[in-house]
């Protein structure tokens, strides 16, 4: 019996050691399948996230025609030939057609700025509004005294008329990267003395190429944080008088250039709307009071607002209110985009990178947009090239602005002064001064920069390569 059990439990010991072998054999045989398995699930997901994503773009009925970020029209499909299918442009335009609209395009340009914001950084999408680190602001020289006193005529000064002071003086708080005070956003801004005097020379470059060929303006056009806030929130958040540093720019250019002013004017009016509160750019009656400003220097008279049609577009939420971390108090006060229509003409012709033309409207209905791209009302947001024809005028008058988006809402006040009206966007295009007044007999040259402009390397090496 003794014996019995002692075979029993030597045969209980090897089925025990066989089992624990299977077990530990299974377990291998599991952990380098599993080794297996995870490269291949991660290979099947990232094909089949990529097939998706090509998909997609193959989609051309859901493709977008405008970016609401980037306030511009995309790249239209090229049309066919064989001379475009030879040298190979046909593919390229094609090429920045499928890139340009792919379907969710829009949606990555906006994660990647909300995902960049979370370190500090700003999109440069719009790249007039590349910051100078208000940060590292410099404190803005003051103008040397001549010693010697020029007696200057006497001039008759008609009484100018009083206008309510929209100035605010009261302190707010900052909201991502935008100050908020009064259900106001503000863009701040820091000068760099450096950088202000390469845009400074850019233009005086420009201006010694052209000069007897064409007048040159130079309209530099601050933030609403230059125009509506007191200089005393100014010097208690530290950053710079954009006033003070526009005067600096223009003291150091060529005296042949003329220089528009129109900090003064925007200041006289700034009780009223002409800064959207959650957006950066001017209302159309801002770029009206600057247009005025620019006629006074070219000595013409500007036509009364009163005497034009307009068209509104309500409860619009810009740029300010993204980049304030969405403010419930910006959200509280949205803004009406007004727009005049041009009285002379309401027709402009757009022209692609691939020398595509397409008619269009100077003010756009964007009664369809969704409501953060309605400052794509005025001439269609950004294009690279675009002019306007004026059968009113037959005179040959031709002007070209060399624009930023400010100049968007700009341009339709200056269509019943001449015949052509041409703009440039100085981001996108590649056509030169040099062509313009060659091939269309340009007289005036508007630089129209946005202070940011001025103290942004990239931009005013843009003005340079423009102005050749």
């Amino acid at each position: 019996m003794a014996e019995n059990k002692k075979i029993l439990s030597e045969n209980e010991r090897k089925i025990l050691e066989a089992a624990k072998k299977i077990s530990a054999e299974k377990k291998s045989w599991k952990t380098e399948n599993n080794f297996r398995l995870v490269p291949m699930l991660k290979i099947f997901l990232f094909g089949t996230i990529l097939l998706t994503l090509s998909l997609i773009g193959l989609i051309t009925a859901i493709r977008p025609d405008v970016s609401v970020a980037e306030k511009r029209e995309l790249a239209k499909f090229p049309e066919f030939s064989i001379s475009a299918l030879w040298d190979g442009s046909f593919f390229k335009a094609t090429d920045i057609w499928y890139s340009d609209t792919y379907p969710l395009r829009e949606v990555m340009i906006t994660a990647n700025q909300k995902f960049q914001s979370l370190f500090g950084k700003r999109s440069e999408q719009i790249i007039e509004r590349d910051k100078t680190n208000v940060a590292s602001a410099q404190p803005v020289p003051k103008k040397e005294k001549s010693s010697e006193k020029k007696e200057k005529p006497a001039e008759k000064k008609e009484p100018e008329e009083v206008l309510p002071d929209g100035t605010i003086k009261n302190t707010g708080e900052m909201r991502g990267n935008i100050y908020i005070v009064n259900n106001q956003g503000y863009e701040l801004y820091g000068f760099l003395e450096d950088l202000n005097l390469e845009f400074v020379q850019t233009m005086n470059n420009i201006y010694s190429r052209f000069k007897g060929l064409a007048n040159l303006y130079v309209m530099m056009v601050p933030t609403s944080a230059g125009v509506m806030l007191d200089k005393s929130v100014l010097d208690d958040i530290g950053v710079s008088d954009q006033a003070a540093a526009i005067d600096f720019d223009y003291e150091r250019m060529d005296s042949g250039i003329h220089k528009v002013r129109v900090v003064d004017v925007l200041r006289k009016h700034n009780a009223e709307y002409v800064y959207f509160h959650t957006d950066h750019h001017w209302t159309a009656l801002g770029a009206y009071y600057a247009y005025t400003a620019f006629c006074k220097e070219k000595g013409i008279k500007p036509h009364d607002i009163k005497d034009y049609e307009s068209i509104s577009f309500l409860g619009f939420l810009g740029s300010l209110y993204d980049s304030g971390n969405r403010s419930p108090e910006l959200a509280a006060n949205p803004d009406n985009v007004i727009a005049y229509y041009p009285k002379g003409t309401r027709k402009m012709t757009a022209v692609d990178g691939n020398g595509k033309a397409t008619e269009m409207d100077i003010i756009n209905d964007v009664s369809d947009y969704p409501s953060n791209g309605y400052y794509m009302t005025f001439v269609n947001g950004d294009m690279p090239f675009a002019y306007a024809h004026n059968p009113n005028i037959k005179d040959g008058s031709a002007v070209v602005v060399i624009k930023d988006s400010f100049g968007n809402a700009f341009i339709p006040w200056l269509v019943d002064h001449y015949e052509y009206t041409y703009w440039i966007d100085a981001r996108y295009t590649g056509t030169t001064l040099s062509q313009m007044v060659r091939d269309y007999h340009v007289q005036d040259i508007i630089f129209e920069v946005g202070i940011y402009g001025a103290s942004n390397p990239y931009m005013y090496h843009r003005y340079d390569k423009i102005g050749w």
